[in-house]
């Protein structure tokens, strides 16, 4: 038993890695788009787009996580049918999910200062929705069998090189724009994800006659989806309302440097599905000692990796934003805030999953409500004063109050401190190191200093990571 635990374990470590590895081929290619689209057509693509986004998470109504959970929860033929019965309702909310996109488009354009977009693109955007919601459910059935890599292939792939590779060639060439190859590229990633899935589940026609899911399932999923809600909306209020008290080209500055930040997000999201399928194993309402070493155990990991990329992304913006476009500069120091928050806010984050992990998904709902309050509240404020630097402010904000909120409500499930020993501690060693980077690099002028600045700080953290690591487990630690 302890030798096959030991063999997923490396199994998962190993796919983890290969996530991380691949994940910058997105970033790069957005960063040229947002080079070459510059002016307009970028910042209303990705207003669009992040709006389909909301609507498809919505659109899973929290099946993706309730079926990790129900997963355990109930028999094999049991999960089957559930499973199916999913695939169903979740086909069915994204219709309806295309339908609200369409009509609130319709509805909003006029309000937003500087958008195009066509009628036949945003029926194409309408039509990635479906089309990425079912595919996440296929994955996730996927997960729980044990497969992560056609996941991994779809979404840091697929999706990226057809997308944004498309439309990259597509603009060289005067072909389709932006929303035809978001099209296109969802419906690649939903055929691999449809025919690995048919590989390792083997349904017939019989399987798939429509019925509801468990009322177990449903009410736990539901619950997960009122926390999407509010979730998507801190994340897409800010470019509504950028485009409704700024313009279209404030949203087009805002969403790069959000895009770079959520890079670093992404290494610890990497983590989650993994993470949240450790932390419900036990189907504990409480946290043990075990889940607690856990806990600890996982931020110090992720937080070492956290504390170099941040380092990176704070060294090398600076040269980088100002080679994409002049509109991009006035981002940096928005870059580095958010790269903080996200830094900062990693024990809050993991506080979350391992609210939803303990079936405490009416607590991880009013996290979300008051991340939304915040957001809000500050948006409003901060976006006429300050433009897209103020819609960083309000989200950093959001996030970290979201993430406090979620340690405190945590705790009270917890026999002992969330965070202590010598995992804290060594945690602690890293962030003085990153924090200090990061200050550094707000001052200096020169590209030439900054690279240096990042060299020293790269040695400084593989020292500490040698120091802070037994010789034999620097890479297999955690």
């Amino acid at each position: 038993m302890t030798a096959q635990l030991e063999t997923k374990r490396f199994w998962g470590v190993r796919m983890v890695l290969m996530d991380n590895l691949l994940r910058p081929v997105e970033p790069l290619l957005v960063l040229a788009c947002a080079s070459l689209y510059a002016g307009g057509q970028w910042g209303t693509f990705k207003l669009a787009e992040s709006l389909a986004y909301l609507l498809y998470r919505l659109a899973m109504l929290g099946m993706d996580r309730g079926l990790v959970w129900w997963y355990g929860q109930t028999t094999s033929e049991g999960y089957k049918k559930d499973l199916v019965a999913s695939l169903w309702a979740v086909l069915l909310a994204s219709a309806v999910g295309s339908a609200v996109l369409i009509v609130f488009s319709h509805l909003a354009t006029g309000a937003i200062q500087g958008i195009q977009l066509e009628s036949v693109d945003l029926w194409l955007i309408a039509g990635s929705i479906p089309c990425l919601a079912i595919a996440d459910i296929l994955y996730q059935a996927n997960l729980n069998r044990g497969d992560m890599l056609a996941r991994i292939v779809g979404k840091n792939l697929v999706i990226p090189l057809v997308v944004f590779g498309g439309a990259l060639v597509s603009r060289k060439l005067g072909g389709p724009g932006l929303p035809f190859w978001l099209f296109a590229g969802t419906l690649s990633n939903f055929v691999l994800a449809a025919v690995t899935f048919q590989f390792m589940h083997r349904l017939t026609l019989r399987d798939l006659q429509p019925h509801l899911p468990a009322g177990g399932l449903a009410r736990f999923s539901l619950v997960l989806m009122g926390s999407d809600l509010f979730t998507g909306l801190t994340a897409r209020l800010d470019l509504m309302l950028l485009g409704a008290l700024s313009d279209v080209r404030a949203i087009e500055v805002y969403n790069l440097v959000v895009m770079v930040g959520k890079s670093l997000q992404s290494i610890r999201q990497s983590f989650d599905g993994l993470l949240l399928s450790e932390f419900s194993r036990e189907g504990a309402r409480k946290l043990t000692p075990w889940l607690l070493d856990r806990l600890n155990r996982s931020a110090w990991m992720i937080g070492k990796l956290l504390s170099l990329a941040s380092l990176v992304v704070v060294l090398g913006g600076k040269p980088i934003l100002r080679s994409l476009h002049p509109q991009y500069a006035e981002g940096y120091l928005p870059l580095v805030v958010f790269a903080l928050t996200t830094y900062l806010n990693l024990r809050g984050d993991l506080s979350g999953i391992m609210l939803q992990g303990l079936g405490r998904g009416k607590e991880w709902l009013a996290v979300q409500i008051a991340g939304l309050v915040v957001n809000v509240g500050c948006n409003v404020v901060f976006i006429p004063a300050w433009g897209a630097f103020g819609g960083i402010l309000a989200l950093s904000a959001s996030l970290l109050a979201q993430g406090a909120l979620s340690q405190m409500l945590l705790r009270r499930h917890s026999i002992d401190r969330l965070w202590s020993g010598p995992y804290l501690a060594s945690s602690l060693r890293f962030a003085a190191l990153a924090l200090i980077g990061c200050l550094l690099a707000i001052h200096l002028q020169s590209d030439l200093s900054r690279a240096g600045l990042l060299c020293a700080s790269g040695l400084g953290w593989w020292l500490l990571l040698r120091r802070e690591t037994p010789q034999t487990d620097i890479v297999t630690s955690g």
